[in-house]
């Protein structure tokens, strides 16, 4: 399965980015899409394809990002408090953003004719949308390699991983339980 033209390249850069190669390439191609019209078609395997935007799939990939990030913290034993911050701190847009900005994930996103550059609120999207697609396309071992792979997870064992302003005494990363 491969595209003809607009995607393909964005397509690979992403999966480089991200340390993951997606299976359904559609679904990648929808996770980087943030354009309507003319610029969201191309071919795929021989057949003329709509791509649709990446704003639905964000909405997945939030949710899901948020379902691994709270089994950590319940795990963990931290209080509700640290729950607020942990969603604040790493689900944010601004903390999205800047994950995406700092991997160059911008490169990889098909924009409207004329958009000069991608803001932080369309960074913000693309990011929930690409690790809703990963997640769809591989599962929650998946999601969580990716997570760990940008930083917004520990990769040493695939927990949450605090930024500041964040403190990490508020959670215990000790906890071992089955994934």
């Amino acid at each position: 399965m491969a595209f003809n033209s607009r995607f393909e390249p964005l397509v690979a850069q992403c999966e480089q980015k991200i340390g993951h190669t997606f299976t359904d390439k559609l679904l990648s191609a929808q996770s980087v899409n943030n354009a309507a019209g003319a610029n969201a078609f191309d071919v795929f395997n021989g057949k003329f394809e709509l791509i649709p935007k990446n704003d639905r799939l964000a909405i997945y990939g939030d949710s899901v990002m948020a379902s691994i990030l709270s089994k950590d913290w319940y795990h963990g034993g931290s209080d509700k408090a640290a729950w607020t911050s942990i969603r604040n701190n790493v689900l944010s847009n601004d903390s999205l953003a800047k994950t995406g900005f700092d991997f160059g994930l911008d490169t990889c996103i098909n924009t409207h004719a004329g958009t000069t550059a991608v803001s932080k609120k369309m960074m913000a999207t693309a990011v929930e949308a690409i690790l809703g697609a990963v997640h769809l396309d591989g599962g929650d071992n998946a999601l969580r390699r990716v997570m760990g792979h940008l930083g917004l997870i520990s990769q040493d064992d695939l927990s949450v991983m605090f930024k500041p302003p964040f403190s990490p005494l508020a959670y215990r990363s000790d906890a071992i339980y089955s994934r």
